[in-house]
């Protein structure tokens, strides 16, 4: 009956903590992901497609740390991912109307 007890309370500690962690650092980590993924794939997109630049040359172009994000081009679109692709965001180009976001499907 001790070891259910103890395994009862480890249980609700553990659930406990994982609660406190997604709301005071991981909730915001992955708002920030979702911005930043946003931004940088319009921004890549942009500097690829409208600019004619070289991908590695538009990387060079964010202030912020951008490493943990990576860019992959597909066609005539950006992707950006974060978080082993958990976050992502897609931005494409349109001849004449330049690079736009839009939602995930």
């Amino acid at each position: 009956m001790k070891l259910v007890k103890a395994f009862a309370v480890m249980t609700i500690a553990a659930g406990v903590m994982a609660v406190l962690v997604w709301q005071f650092w991981l909730k915001d980590q992955v708002a920030f992901g979702k911005v930043a993924t946003a931004y940088g794939a319009k921004m890549v997109c942009s500097c690829r497609f409208v600019a004619g630049r070289e991908m590695a040359s538009c990387r060079g172009d964010f202030t912020d740390d951008f490493s943990a994000i990576t860019f992959t081009e597909q066609d005539q679109s950006i992707r950006a991912s974060a978080a082993s692709g958990y976050v992502s965001a897609t931005a494409f180009y349109e001849p004449g109307l330049g690079c736009t976001l839009r939602p995930s499907t």
